[in-house]
């Protein structure tokens, strides 16, 4: 198995961060490894199997100013509804205090492959996939 260009201590902070889905019934935290019943009821009530969490901003962990991370947003959401994805606003919020929440979406009913294209459309270093489980997985890109 190659090693990743992604430092381990980043893709532990992955791992540790909570993934917030913005539900018309409140805030859904998601986490990597922990199945979520919620979840699993949003790709069932979608129609769905599977579904991503996913960001563009700050391509590879490099901060970029908030109108350009506001501006590949809006492009991965029009990525996303192009797709048939349905599209739920959310926030990734690590652990460390000094990187604020990062603006994402839980998209649901794309494929695994479309999610890791896109990702790394954005130069993400990761995405969260899950499947109709509803379990949340760290899909590192690099």
């Amino acid at each position: 198995m190659p090693v990743s260009e992604v430092p381990a201590e980043l893709i532990e902070a992955y791992k540790r961060t909570q993934y917030l889905v913005h539900t018309k019934d409140g805030i859904l935290a998601l986490r990597v490894g922990q199945p979520s019943n919620e979840l699993a009821d949003l790709i069932h009530a979608a129609q769905a199997v599977s579904g991503t969490f996913i960001t563009a901003e700050n391509p590879f962990s490099e901060a970029l100013a908030a109108d350009e991370n506001k501006a590949r947003q809006a492009h991965l959401r029009e990525d996303l509804v192009g797709l048939g994805a349905v599209v739920i606003d959310g926030a990734g919020q690590g652990n460390d205090p000094s990187w604020p929440a990062e603006a994402s979406y839980a998209a649901i009913g794309i494929s695994l492959e479309q999610a890791c294209e896109l990702g790394r459309k954005y130069q993400q270093n990761a995405i969260i996939w899950f499947d109709a489980s509803g379990t949340p997985e760290l899909i590192v890109l690099r």
